[in-house]
């Protein structure tokens, strides 16, 4: 027997051709063609066929049933002993099967199976049976075929005496359009009762099992697609009823589901019971999730419906929560692609519906009540009801009144699941801004100009981008940006590089990611009323401008408001040793301004309106249009300020108009320079040029109807040293010319000479009395007296 076993296969049948073609289409109601036979005996007495080609019933088309390299045949005893060839099983090794559906819903395999189930009187050990062994199953609906498939498709099928047909499977359903051999992995048994009485009896009942898969190769099979929800799924599930009507049962397991392009987290697993309808003959599918226990109402329920999966399936999902906490659902949403800040905790009473179809992709509305959100360094934020609607992958928040401390919040927003892009529209009245700037930077991670403002109220409108980092992004645009504009009322500004704020500050800010404004902005600095506008945008030559406006200040204390905060300070500097550095710092700036000072003053002296341009230039400052409207008379020029060495230097041409002196009017034109700051720049200024003057009284009776000259002024002997030369003054048709000078006691000498007489001149620089009779001194020998005169400076 074993030497017959072994050289079977060698010993050719070809005179069993037509009997074994004949008994196989007899089986089967097809017809069958095969290029060669062989004996075999191992497995039961029988035939190998190789290259078998199973044709279609025509009603079913004309491609053909299977094409089966490798079919063994089983031959049945019984009729072996009568000299006939019928089979008791067949074997399909590697076979490509096609199954189809006609137009009438009758499939092919139904007819076939039935053919392949015997007279009931006969013993169940002669039935014949079928078996498949990795094969590839296609389905066909008309002419057809549908992008699912079966491969690696392991299949039994014992047909019993009762007309019952028991299988057991194995599988990997996979897809035409992809790529890969297959999509998970389903094995089972099966119990069909080809026999049921009727359409509503048990026609099928059935085993199966989901071994753990990929989700994402599941969505795949469904959609075509990967949906980028990966994970891993498996489920065991019992199917009994009517083909119809089939009753499902069974809990699915679900681990680490995440977003395609987040990481897992590890550990995460839910067990979802579930049962529903399946619908064999009319390619549906109908779950929905259990209660974990009978009495208890899950606060989610999920529901599941696929229809006409075999041939372009179309299926969706729907969630309804019915009081679930937010806080429990959270860790899924993470998993999908929301982000939070770190740390963040949030919870809420979730109700509503969300789900997600082939056709339409999301949708779904959510009511989140009694809503509370903390984040460490921020005030608690409540909200009574929020409104959610999900459209696609876009989640929008109605705008929801927020209770953070003080004032009024409300918040609006819309998040892009995608792309993770969000936005948020705050409005906001009457909060106060201990409460408001840490609730935007620990939320949305801080805004430039609200780090600048302390104390105070604001009101108005903020709005908030952010953007996933993108590495190929293309633009530089940042992930984060904001715009809005806020009113301020009462706040304390700090101001960068100085040392006092703006305090009690009320006008209006407006910003966005890189530029802002202050706009209309009043207040007090260092104790001076101040209005000031301030715009800072990175994108212009010159980055920031600024307008001050003083309704009065003073010389001194505009030193003392220059000082820098910024500046380091040694400790000879802090204990009054050495240079300490005033204007370095806002030479550094990028800084375009105006200063306007209604009413200046120098200690205990009204000077008048002062008025300037000034631009900061990297390396010092300069001054244009500079003006001082004095009470009389008015000075203009312009300057720069060298900031380059450890002491400014100061440069100026200036001309001044209308000055009243000595009874007269003066005006003058010069340059000026100066080092230093303070006392230093008084002691090293220095300054020359030209001077006229109108109607001077030098003394009662000696008036000037005009005088010309040079002078040169300087503080370097730490009093004012004043030279006039070059004067030349006409007194009723005479031309005196002369020189002046001062002296370490404040005293002015003027001396004029015409045709050989002089005249001289004592006065002080600070006197406001007329000056009395000069003294003549006629020609030499005559006696010299001199007269003080009151001169005014």
């Amino acid at each position: 027997m074993l030497v017959l076993g072994v050289i079977a296969p060698f010993i050719s049948a070809s005179r069993f051709r037509g009997a074994i073609q004949g008994a196989l289409e007899s089986s089967l109601g097809r017809k069958v063609e095969f290029e060669r036979v062989s004996f075999t005996l191992f497995s039961g007495p029988g035939f190998t066929l190789e290259k078998v080609a199973i044709s279609e019933d025509p009603r079913y088309g004309i491609e053909p049933f299977a094409y089966v390299p490798v079919v063994q045949a089983r031959l049945r005893l019984d009729k072996i002993l009568r000299g006939q060839v019928r089979f008791a099983g067949l074997s399909l090794e590697s076979p490509s099967l096609n199954l189809v559906k006609n137009a009438d819903g009758t499939w092919n395999v139904v007819t076939l199976m039935q053919r392949l189930s015997a007279p009931t009187r006969l013993p169940l050990n002669l039935f014949p049976s079928l078996e498949i062994s990795d094969g590839r199953v296609d389905f066909k609906f008309g002419v057809r075929k549908a992008t699912l498939y079966i491969s690696e498709s392991d299949l039994s099928i014992y047909p019993e005496q009762s007309g019952k047909l028991y299988m057991s499977f194995s599988g990997s359903p996979a897809r035409t359009d992809r790529a890969g051999i297959g999509f998970g992995h389903f094995r089972g048994s099966i119990n069909w009762f080809l026999n049921a009485a009727d359409a509503r009896s048990k026609q099928l009942e059935a085993e199966i099992q989901l071994d753990p898969s990929n989700l994402s190769e599941l969505t795949t099979l469904v959609e075509g697609h990967d949906v980028g929800v990966h994970g891993t799924i498996s489920s065991r599930l019992q199917v009994a009823g009517p083909l119809n009507d089939l009753r499902v049962g069974g809990e699915l397991h679900l681990n680490d589901v995440h977003r395609w392009d987040l990481l897992p987290a590890s550990g995460e697993e839910w067990t979802v019971r579930y049962g529903g309808k399946l619908d064999l003959r009319g390619h549906q599918v109908d779950l929905r999730t259990l209660p974990q226990t009978g009495s208890q109402a899950s606060p989610v329920a999920i529901r599941l419906r696929v229809t006409d999966f075999l041939a372009k399936a179309r299926s969706s999902v729907v969630a309804e929560l019915k009081g679930a906490p937010l806080q429990d659902l959270l860790p899924l949403a993470i998993r999908m692609g929301l982000s939070l800040p770190s740390g963040a905790t949030v919870s809420a009473s979730t109700n509503g519906a969300i789900g997600y179809s082939t056709d339409g992709g999301w949708a779904g509305g959510l009511q989140f009540s009694e809503g509370k959100a903390t984040l460490a360094g921020a005030p608690e934020l409540r909200a009574a009801n929020t409104q959610v609607t999900i459209n696609g992958d876009h989640i929008h928040f109605d705008p929801s009144v927020l209770e953070a401390g003080s004032g009024l919040l409300k918040l609006s927003g819309d998040y892009y699941v995608s792309d993770q892009r969000a936005s948020a529209l705050l409005d906001a009245t009457n909060v106060a801004i201990r409460d408001f700037k840490p609730l935007v930077n620990s939320w949305l991670g801080g805004i430039g100009p609200l780090s600048s403002i302390r104390d105070g109220i604001v009101s108005g409108q903020f709005a908030y981008l952010h953007r996933a980092a993108q590495a190929d992004a293309a633009d530089d645009q940042p992930a984060a940006s904001w715009s809005g504009q806020l009113g301020l009322s009462g706040a304390s500004i700090a101001v960068p590089g100085l040392s006092l704020p703006l305090a009690e500050a009320h006008g209006r800010a407006s910003f966005t990611d890189a530029a802002f404004e202050f706009d209309r902005l009043s207040g007090i600095f260092g104790g001076l009323p101040i209005r000031v506008s301030y715009r800072y945008n990175p994108a212009l030559k010159h980055t920031e401008r600024a307008r001050l406006e003083f309704s009065q200040a003073d010389l001194g204390r505009l030193e003392q408001f220059l000082a820098s905060a910024d500046e380091p300070r040694s400790l000879w500097a802090r204990l009054r040793f050495g240079r300490q550095p005033v204007l370095n710092w806002l030479g550094k700036r990028s800084l375009e301004g105006d200063l306007v000072i209604h009413q200046l003053s120098a200690g205990d002296h009204p000077l008048g309106t002062f008025d300037a341009h000034f631009l900061c230039t990297g390396r010092g400052i300069e001054f244009s249009g500079v003006s001082l409207k004095l009470l009389k008379g008015k000075v203009r020029g312009n300057g720069s300020v060298d900031l380059t060495d450890s002491d400014p230097h100061w440069r100026f041409s200036a001309t001044a108009t209308g000055y009243p002196w000595s009874g007269g009017s003066l005006s003058a034109e010069g340059e000026i320079e100066a080092s230093g700051v303070g006392k230093d720049l008084l002691r090293s200024l220095s300054a020359t040029g030209s001077f006229a003057g109108e109607d001077l009284a030098f003394a009662s009776d000696h008036v000037f109807g005009n005088a010309t000259g040079l002078f040169r002024l300087s503080f370097s002997e730490g009093w004012p040293d004043l030279r006039l030369s070059n004067v030349q003054a006409v007194q009723e048709g005479d031309e005196w010319t002369g020189e002046a000078l001062t002296q370490s006691d404040g005293k002015l000498l003027v001396n004029l000479e015409h045709d050989g007489r002089q005249l001289h001149f004592v006065g002080s620089l600070n006197a406001d009395k007329p000056a009395a009779p000069p003294s003549v001194l006629p020609q030499a020998g005559d006696v010299t007296r001199t007269s003080r005169a009151g001169l005014k400076f």
